[in-house]
């Protein structure tokens, strides 16, 4: 059958794209083997051509998937499911790679970049170091290649039409060859989800896994060291690939909390949410293995606890990719993928390279140079390793319990060796149970960030150490002192050591590069990242653990929690902190609502001080969802979102709404508004025309009886009829008990019917919302670090790059 209104030649480029990307990746990989072994020339022409082929073909799947998003085909599953008609332009990017299969080839684009840049650099590395990489691009093409060998399912691939998906093969529809046309349903796309409607989340997501590909490049080269029995040169190339890899993956994941602060309603940029935490536990491993390899660099020690955290990165990227869309966080999750049937593809990738890595360095453990004497107490090394350990520590914390579905699966009672009586509960409040840990690594990594820069390599005078810090103490006790004065944080030892370290850790990094250093660029790269990440402990300290809700209300509102939310009716002025509110009125824009609040300094002046738009954004998928409105002070942030508004009670035009819906089957209750609902029967009347053997009308109706706390019973006898393909709703309203119902539809497979009910709404005497509103003070000192810290962190890049 010739389908009507299908574009077939880009998703044929598309499929064609992705198979070639598969097979040349599996051919370089092939080709660098038998180079190695057989010392010949020619395999290294072939496997280079290979990878570039498989660069263009990686090419190649983007712009077919592009192109069929910019064109809106409807046809093809993808596009339809990530977008839609009203969709801006701007946000195709997001929609490109909002499902797993767009992010999978995000993966695959930048580890093909960095892999070409890899293959022209490399130089003697280049062979083992491409095998590995060729190896785990052809993991990553598998995954959306969308085949079924032998019934077995690899990959998915956001170039399958809808009427070839599993779930809509064999309907009747597919069997039209004008579906598109006939059906509006295909006319328009379900749309992007609205949290994904920012511009951060078209940038933040390419930055993050351009950061989760730089992590490949360390791994490759260690397993190119292991692979060769070279145990040292390796260092040389992967320092600035470790420290390009900790600026790239700590800015996307730095984006993704400017994103959340900006477009999720929970109040802050930091939920320690398990797909959070995945992304964080690999950067606070490559920090640890940068450093250790600095160690090695200068040192000659450390090198086997070099190798294991540049190992361990990329696999727990790998780990962290299998949590977040083998479906194995269920709910636990706001941002997991949904399950497409390839956690079985995802655990054999995971355990390939796990047990390949941690096999090969296990069998070279014996030989990799160990350091001959003890590190001093007083040396740069030392600190630094002990630095590196907590941070090791530090993250196996944050994996281990972002990780209690995996265990439950694992050891639970009913896991695969069913150990535990119980399944491991998730903690009721994470983010109290990730502070209580992570905040005493905190303390430390600050003072080693403070004291290491003034200790030297092999062993530091205990007198040049004291002159070196004396001054940053002292600056930092005055300044802590007097911080720790304003925002009240004498009652919190520990928020008041981590304020004192942290600042301590600003002041000799700053004093070390501008006294010791003499402001040289050449000590600039190490100061500026410690600077940038001890103000991001500081800056998240001060905004977080004084945060002040200023949207205090003693009445409990239903949902919403008291003295957190406030009712603010439209007109009224409320005090909100040091400031008078007043709710103005709503706007639509599109899809949006958007709730207009000013703020004045005093009760009755004329003119306000600011205006603040919260909004809510509609979708069929998730309903309205809360967008945040933020001003912006030097000093603190002023953070608001609407939690909910009289503009959502809408009632029909004839006054009734609360609609609620429930299946019911013979002599089944349900309860609605606290009466009782039961269905007795249902009666079917049915005019045919026997000759030609077909029904011309029906008529279903349900008898049902409400019965009220009193034990009074009212008859309903809703009906649903049908007459020339036409359907019609004789709905049953109780005027006095202020009820509507409806006869919806019929489930025979279930012999149930669907019954809709309304409650009589009470005309809003005056439009109301209820918001919540937050003071963080001294947010933009995290977000100043934030960008200090990624600066630093190129700045030591570019400085390796040229001294090498």
């Amino acid at each position: 059958m010739e389908y009507i209104g299908e574009h077939l030649l880009p998703g044929f480029i598309g499929r064609l794209s992705v198979s070639t990307a598969f097979v040349s990746a599996l051919v370089a990989m092939v080709a660098y083997y038998l180079n190695d072994r057989t010392q010949n020339a020619g395999y290294r022409k072939i496997a280079r051509y290979s990878f570039g082929l498989h660069s263009l073909a990686t090419l190649g799947i983007v712009l077919s998937l592009f192109y069929l998003l910019l064109n809106h085909y409807f046809e093809y599953d993808y596009v339809w499911k990530h977008s839609s008609l009203n969709l801006e332009p701007r946000f195709v990017f997001s929609a490109f790679w909002e499902g797993q299969e767009g992010s999978f080839i995000l993966w695959l684009f930048w580890n093909a970049v960095l892999g070409l840049i890899l293959m022209f650099k490399a130089k003697d590395w280049e062979n083992h170091s491409m095998m590995v990489f060729s190896a785990v691009q052809a993991f990553i093409a598998s995954m959306v290649l969308g085949v079924y060998p032998l019934g077995l399912k690899i990959g998915s691939s956001p170039f399958v039409l809808m009427r070839e998906t599993a779930e809509n093969i064999g309907l009747p529809w597919t069997q039209l060859a004008n579906y598109l046309e006939r059906f509006p349903a295909f006319m328009d796309g379900t749309g992007l989800n609205p949290l994904l409607q920012n511009y951060w989340m078209t940038i933040h997501p390419p930055t993050l896994f351009l950061g989760f590909a730089s992590t490949l490049v360390p791994f490759a080269l260690a397993m190119a060291a292991l692979i060769k029995g070279d145990f040292k040169s390796w260092v040389k190339p992967a320092l600035p690939w470790a420290f390009f890899s900790v600026g790239i993956l700590g800015l996307g994941i730095l984006m993704g909390g400017a994103w959340a602060y900006e477009a999720l309603s929970f109040g802050g940029f930091w939920a320690w949410d398990p797909v959070e935490n995945s992304s964080l536990v690999p950067w606070i491993v490559m920090a640890g293995a940068a450093h250790l390899l600095l160690i090695y660099r200068n040192k000659r020690a450390g090198l086997s606890a070099a190798f294991i955290m540049s190992l361990l990165s990329f696999i727990l990227i790998l780990y962290s990719t299998f949590l977040t869309r083998s479906g194995i966080l269920g709910d636990s999750s706001v941002h997991s993928f949904v399950d497409l049937g390839l956690s079985g593809q995802l655990l054999i990738y995971l355990l390939f390279f796990s047990v390949l890595a941690l096999g090969l360095f296990l069998w070279r453990y014996k030989k990799i140079p160990k350091s001959k004497s003890d590190d001093d107490l007083s040396s740069r090394e030392f600190w630094m390793f002990i630095g590196s350990l907590i941070l090791f520590i530090s993250a196996f914390q944050i994996i281990f319990s972002t990780s209690l579905p995996v265990i439950n699966k694992l050891i639970g009672p009913e896991g695969l060796i069913p150990i535990l009586s119980e399944n491991k509960a998730p903690h009721l409040d994470p983010i109290a149970h990730y502070h209580s840990w992570q905040l005493p690594f905190a303390l430390v990594i600050a003072i080693l960030m403070a004291i290491g820069q003034f200790l030297r390599y092999g062993k530091t005078a205990s007198k040049v150490f004291w002159r070196g810090i004396s001054i940053s103490l002292i600056l930092s006790i005055a300044l802590a002192s007097y911080t720790a004065q304003v925002y009240y944080l004498w009652s919190e030892p520990l928020y008041l050591a981590l304020l004192y370290s942290g600042i301590f850790a600003v002041f000799s990094n700053l004093w070390y590069w501008l006294i010791s250093g003499k402001a040289n660029w050449s000590f600039a790269g190490s100061s500026v990242a410690h600077i940038g990440f001890a103000l991001i402990l500081v800056g998240a300290l001060i905004s977080n653990g004084r945060k002040q809700v200023i949207s205090r209300s003693q009445v409990f509102t239903e949902n919403q929690a008291a003295n957190e939310n406030i009712q603010m009716l439209q007109g009224d002025s409320l005090k909100l902190g040091p400031y008078t509110g007043v709710y103005e009125g709503v706007e639509m824009e599109g899809q949006k609502q958007f709730y207009k609040v000013s703020y004045f300094n005093n009760p009755g002046d004329s003119e306000p001080l600011f205006q603040l738009r919260p909004f809510l954004q509609f979708s069929d998928q998730m309903g309205p969802n809360p967008n945040p409105d933020t001003k912006h002070y030097w000093n603190y942030d002023i953070y608001t979102h609407i939690t909910y508004s009289s503009e959502l009670e809408v009632a029909s035009p004839d006054g009734f709404g609360n609609e609620a819906e429930v299946s019911l089957g013979q002599g089944d209750t349900a309860i609605y508004e606290g009466h009782f609902v039961v269905l007795d029967s249902t009666l079917a009347n049915f005019v045919g025309n026997e000759e030609r053997q077909e029904i011309l009308a029906g008529k279903l109706t349900a008898h049902l009886r409400l019965i009220n706390p009193m034990g009074t019973e009212f008859p309903i006898q809703p009906a649903f009829v049908v007459e020339n393909d036409f359907k019609e709703f004789r709905d049953t309203v109780l005027a006095m008990q202020g009820f509507k119902f409806r006869f919806e539809d019929v489930d025979p497979d279930k012999n149930e019917i669907q019954i809709r009910a309304w409650t009589k709404v009470d005309p809003i005497e005056k439009p109301y919302i209820v918001q919540k509103a937050i003071v963080f003070p001294m947010i933009n000192i995290l977000w100043i670090g934030s960008i200090l810290m990624v600066i630093g962190s190129f700045i030591a890049v570019w400085q390796r790059v040229k001294r090498s």
